[in-house]
């Protein structure tokens, strides 16, 4: 065999590696990719308000993805702005679970909100590594069609975010993720982020991120006023 003929074989098996190496690496569970979100784009879950169906591209929550919500505090009703997604799942049955929530939630309110209070499960896991973990395996199960949980200021890597992404799509449920509005400044794998705000008996709302759609808009909603009363902080 001739030099020349080396040089090209030994050049396709080292392509043929590379390419191996990169199908090992896509084929992982933690790594997010674009394409796939853009494949699995459909119309979202009525959010209950109209003014901001309008503004979101699947006309709706989207499902089978993570929706982060940036808060600079709790307690300003920003629980209210779930609470018609989450009456509607579980309405069809599905399992709603709130982790970590900084509040106990006041179960007459939630109830007369349209929430099926036998289909709402809370969970208070004794580590943010167990919480994590919980959180995965909730949300590719297939049984829960909605997982609201609270960061706090606990340390998320992005490679936990991606994660419970990927685990969102693979369960197709609804994920919303609250996160201190520090985290604004730093790239997440979120679909949708959204900036939440008090405004005396209103609810600021402003589209940080959203794919397949325009961002940077605000807008301002009603909320509970009988969640703000009622919802009481853990400590």
């Amino acid at each position: 065999m001739s030099n020349a003929e080396n040089l090209l074989q030994n050049k396709q098996l080292a392509n043929h590696t590379k390419q191996q190496r990169l199908r090992q690496l896509l084929a992982r569970p933690d790594i997010w990719r674009a394409a796939n979100e853009r494949g699995h784009r459909r119309n979202g879950i009525d959010s209950g308000y109209a003014s901001l169906n309008a503004l979101l591209s699947g006309h709706g929550w989207p499902r089978g993805a993570t929706t982060e919500l940036l808060i600079d505090r709790s307690g300003i009703g920003e629980i209210s702005l779930l609470l018609p997604a989450v009456a509607e799942i579980t309405r069809q049955g599905q399992i709603a679970i709130l982790v970590n929530p900084p509040f106990i939630p006041y179960a007459p309110a939630l109830a007369n909100a349209g929430i099926q209070l036998e289909k709402l499960l809370l969970l208070h896991p004794r580590g943010w590594k167990e919480a994590l973990w919980a959180m995965e395996q909730a949300l590719q199960s297939g049984c829960c069609g909605a997982l609201i949980s609270w960061q706090g200021h606990r340390p998320t890597s992005d490679k936990d975010l991606r994660r419970l992404q990927v685990a969102a799509r693979e369960g197709d449920c609804l994920h919303f993720h609250f996160r201190p509005l520090s985290a604004a400044a730093s790239p997440s794998p979120a679909g949708l982020r959204l900036q939440l705000g008090g405004d005396g008996e209103q609810l600021t709302v402003q589209l940080l991120k959203q794919l397949g759609g325009q961002a940077g808009q605000k807008l301002h909603l009603a909320r509970s006023a009988d969640l703000i009363r009622r919802d009481r902080p853990l400590h």
